[in-house]
């Protein structure tokens, strides 16, 4: 659909229902309409076992993105799942959470060790917890906590590309992580956008993803300071329109109740989707992924 008739579609939408975001009154009528369906509670053992179906198992690193609205069915506090995890993956495993900050003003200090999150209550109550190490970006921080912790987040302020290689979400490629998504499925893995950063020097599309820079100053609880500068990604995605090119070989879909869960391993799920970046099979619906803006790759990214 084109952007015009897009944004058309959009606003008439809005005046009709009433509503200024769409997409939230449509979440928030499906949850509505969800609690009424799916009414049986989801037994704590039988939570435990499919977590560790999807592989969250001893020694793992495990990247967690969840919704907490989709729990209603779950007799748990945010606190009791995040041990549960923990517990799963034992002292030798490392969890780990995106912490997106809620206050994303450049013209602002980025308090790292205080900002609240707005990726989730278990994101929030993760990140407040003793000896969880915090990553510094004022779009896309990342919390995590074990063995593998400070690899993940301790040179996200060293690069301008935010989902890059040196960023943690291209990290859990290299400690062998498994991605859980729970109540928040395939449309929301931040680790799709490590295409356009890997392939951001190989094909011209991806150089329009991005639009100018993004400088901001930081400091952390100990009293350190600094100060990062990222690319800005622009554009509009759609992730479901990238999918149906994951098969079970990649991607595993589970369900508890209303409880929609997957999980992948992050190496062949952004190798993947890297892959089909490269064939201009992308989320991005603006800009407009034209084929002479994809060209024959030069050489591997990854």
């Amino acid at each position: 659909m084109p952007g015009v008739l897009r944004n058309t579609v959009k606003r008439v939408a809005q005046k009709v229902l009433g509503q200024g975001n769409v997409r939230d009154f449509v979440r928030t009528r499906r949850l509505w309409l969800d609690r009424k369906i799916y009414r049986r509670p989801i037994e704590v053992a039988e939570l435990r076992q499919r977590l560790i179906d999807l592989g969250a198992t001893r020694g793992r690193t495990v990247w967690v993105q969840s919704s907490w609205n989709e729990f209603f069915n779950v007799p748990m506090k945010p606190s009791e799942v995040i041990d549960l995890l923990r517990d799963l993956i034992g002292t030798e495993g490392t969890l780990a959470m995106p912490a997106f900050p809620i206050d994303q003003d450049a013209s602002k200090v980025f308090m790292v060790d205080r900002a609240p999150v707005y990726t989730g209550l278990l994101c929030e109550v993760f990140r407040r917890l003793p000896g969880v190490q915090r990553s510094i970006h004022l779009s896309s921080s990342v919390c995590a906590v074990g063995p593998n912790a400070d690899f993940l987040i301790r040179d996200h302020h060293h690069t301008n590309m935010t989902w890059g290689r040196e960023s943690p979400f291209c990290r859990l490629m290299d400690v062998d992580a498994r991605m859980i998504g729970l109540g928040a499925t395939f449309n929301f893995m931040t680790p799709l956008h490590a295409v356009e950063c890997l392939l951001y020097d190989e094909v011209p599309f991806f150089h329009q993803v991005f639009e100018g820079t993004v400088r901001y100053r930081w400091k952390r609880a100990s009293g350190e300071t600094g100060e990062h500068e990222y690319l800005r990604r622009g554009g509009d995605i759609r992730p479901h329109r990238l999918r149906r090119y994951f098969g079970p070989d990649i991607c595993t879909d589970a369900k508890l109740s209303n409880l929609k869960m997957m999980a992948a391993d992050a190496k062949p799920f952004i190798e993947h989707a890297v892959a089909l970046g490269r064939k201009g099979i992308t989320m991005y619906i603006e800009p407009v992924p034209r084929k002479e803006l994809f060209v024959p790759a030069k050489g591997p990214a990854i």
